[in-house]
């Protein structure tokens, strides 16, 4: 059996009659008011941070631990 690309898988799913009905979901949804709504509050959200208004902040840090080790912290730094 010969593997598909993602791509062509993706276009495989759309051509059968689950992946038609996920697009026409989708159609109906972003063409109703609530769906309207939606694509207007997520472009408001895009066109803010690419000019520089409020981003989201992270809740959890990233990078490696700075707390020492404790039973309940599994993370050893290297040695």
């Amino acid at each position: 059996m010969r593997k598909k690309g993602l791509f062509a898988a993706a276009a495989a799913f759309a051509a059968s009659p689950q992946g038609q009905r996920l697009i026409r979901q989708a159609r109906d949804y972003v063409q109703s008011p609530e769906g309207r709504a939606k694509v207007a509050q997520l472009k408001d959200q895009f066109t803010q941070r690419r000019a520089g208004g409020p981003t989201r902040t992270p809740t959890t840090p990233t990078g490696p631990s700075t707390t020492p080790n404790t039973p309940d912290t599994p993370y050893t730094p290297p040695r």
